[in-house]
């Protein structure tokens, strides 16, 4: 490559890049956009691009992407999120499963995704933007600034959720036909690489940090810091990662070093700079005419993004007993797509997963929520009220006793024991966990059911049809599900426990009523026989779980796998005696 080609295309770049950046900055909006737009602005209408400009681009992305996903890395600072991080990381808990799960759901129905597109599509909208809400929250009175801080965590949270997301679905985008050995196997090595790495980065990386920045100069801590980025992002390829996680997890791990502020203040000139380059590639992508092409997919995309975003969060709020009010102007902050959603869509469109066109869909209606963020939010008190007066009354009570029942729920709470509420918080914990456990096995035997059937059809007695070989692995799921739902219901009967425990004081404190119907049911609840409700539990889960299966082989699936548990467990008995 010539110096002038490199000179006049670097020359542009900046400088259009510069200007335009400018502009939505004038106008109030992130400098993102800015850089898209220069992508645009190239790909469309610059008659001097050439194969030069586009692998200089390409190159100077990847380091963008690199260094970008670094920052975010060190942005999250561990001890903070020990200190102030449990509602921010419970609200995450809570939203990301069901945008995930949202973002199948509707991806299938309305933009008519299959399976593996359908989860990307879920992981791209899970997330949202901290630049762009930091941006717009400095502009607003209606947040106190603790509430701010809560939401910008929530959304550095969200990063890491995206994080592990991109983690598990990185097989998944390799584009090639693997067997089921060689995908338990990449799976292992990716986990027991990000465990190592995390762990001894951790051990050892920070005291080498702090030892350096004791005897050298600032300039040398960022050479080695930088040059530890690269290597774990490298090593992440060799796995089968993505190099932005790599990038990540080593802005983790320096972030926890005594100069990582230092590395921080010096590497944000070039992440700047090359994070720019990382958005004018996608923009190079994108065609005008396919934004106005697929406007519909734009639209669709950007209301399910909104209703799944505001309802998440609102959720979350209302289970972490924060007022309704202020819930609302949060999760309205929250709606812009975040920089994974750039970055996990960009890594599936060059997996050939998702074509040009939806992926040109995704980048606009990404625009769309930045743009669109500022106004609405600006209008969030108003939305809030005329939402509130134009509802049917009966919607306002029913929300109006929810809240009162939430904070009665707390009110109560508060008078068990300090150990009962850790032991509660625990119990809630291990909940959470064991649904998404069962969420993730029905989801692998939803994905696994047609091969399995068609390989025991294969491998057995022709006697055996595919539909039989189906009831069979129904079998074996409902099985496998006896001791998760075990374990769930072991927990919830201590929950149950607790909040019986705390009618009676509220009741003895005069606060409460141990006769009230809320307690009558927990009481049954807590009485009720402990393997119905597993076995009732678990036939409800096969039954409504998609297959080709009739209602009365349901009963025999059931009844199979009861007979299987019992006899499991009355040898087991056996044998202890």
């Amino acid at each position: 490559m010539e110096e002038s080609v490199l000179l006049v295309n670097m020359t542009i770049l900046l400088l259009l890049g510069g200007i335009c950046s400018m502009v939505f900055r004038k106008l109030k909006m992130p400098a993102v956009i800015g850089y898209l737009v220069t992508g645009i602005i190239l790909a469309n209408y610059w008659s001097g691009k050439s194969e030069d400009t586009e692998l200089i681009v390409n190159f100077l992305s990847d380091l963008g992407l690199i260094f970008l996903m670094f920052c975010i890395g060190m942005e999250l600072n561990l001890k903070k999120l020990r200190k102030m991080g449990s509602f921010a990381i419970m609200v995450v808990m809570i939203q990301v499963p069901l945008m995930l799960f949202g973002g199948y759901l509707l991806g299938m129905l309305f933009l008519g995704l299959d399976s593996l597109q359908a989860i990307i599509f879920g992981a791209i909208i899970s997330g949202s933007s901290t630049a762009v809400v930091t941006i717009v929250l400095k502009d607003q009175d209606r947040l106190t600034h603790a509430e701010v801080e809560t939401v910008i965590l929530i959304t550095v949270v969200e990063d890491v959720a995206q994080v592990i997301i991109l983690s598990a679905i990185s097989p998944m985008m390799t584009g090639e036909a693997m067997s089921a050995e060689s995908i338990v196997w990449m799976l292992l090595t990716i986990i027991v690489f990000m465990v190592a790495a995390i762990g001894l980065g951790l051990l050892f990386i920070p005291k080498l940090l702090d030892w350096i920045g004791e005897k050298m100069s600032d300039e040398i801590i960022l050479i080695v810091a930088l040059g530890l980025c690269f290597c774990m992002a490298w090593l992440s390829t060799l796995v089968g990662l993505s190099m932005a996680i790599g990038a990540f997890m080593m802005g983790v791990i320096v972030s926890q070093a005594k100069p990582a502020k230092i590395i921080e203040h010096d590497i944000r000139p070039m992440k700047d700079i090359f994070m720019m380059m990382f958005f004018i590639s996608i923009g190079l992508e994108i065609r005008p005419e396919s934004l106005v092409d697929n406007i519909a997919i734009i639209l669709i995309i950007y209301v399910i993004y909104f209703v799944l975003k505001c309802s998440s969060v609102l959720l979350a709020y209302f289970v972490g007993n924060k007022p309704m009010r202020m819930s609302f102007y949060s999760s309205i902050s929250l709606v812009a797509m975040g920089e994974f959603a750039f970055i996990i869509s960009k890594e599936a469109y060059d997996a050939n997963i998702i074509s040009p066109d939806f992926y040109a869909a995704v980048v606009g209606s990404a625009l769309m929520t930045m743009i669109l963020l500022p106004i609405i939010d600006s209008k969030s008190e108003k939305i809030c009220d005329t939402v509130q007066n134009k509802s049917p009354q009966f919607m306002v009570n029913g929300f109006l006793k929810l809240e009162k029942m939430r904070s009665n729920f707390y009110a109560k709470l508060s008078l068990a024991s300090k150990t009962t509420r850790a032991n509660f918080r625990t119990r809630v914990t291990y909940t959470y966990f064991e649904v998404m456990l069962l969420a993730i096995v029905e989801i692998c035997v939803y994905i696994m059911t047609p091969f399995l059937a068609e390989f025991l059809y294969d491998n057995t007695s022709e006697a055996i049809t595919t539909y039989y070989s189906t009831m069979i692995i129904m079998i074996a799921n409902f099985v496998v599900l006896i001791p998760i739902i075990y374990r769930l219901v072991f927990n919830f009967k201590f929950i149950e426990r607790v909040m019986l425990d705390s009618e009676r004081k509220a009741a003895e404190a005069g606060s409460g009523n141990i006769q009230s119907r809320t307690a009558k049911i927990m009481k049954y609840l807590v009485e009720m026989n402990a393997w119905i409700l597993i076995i009732a539990i678990d036939f409800l889960i096969i039954l409504i779980m998609p297959n080709e299966v009739s209602l009365l082989d349901h009963f025999v699936v059931a009844g199979a796998g009861t007979l299987f548990v019992a006899i499991a467990y009355t040898l087991r008995y056996l044998k202890r005696r």
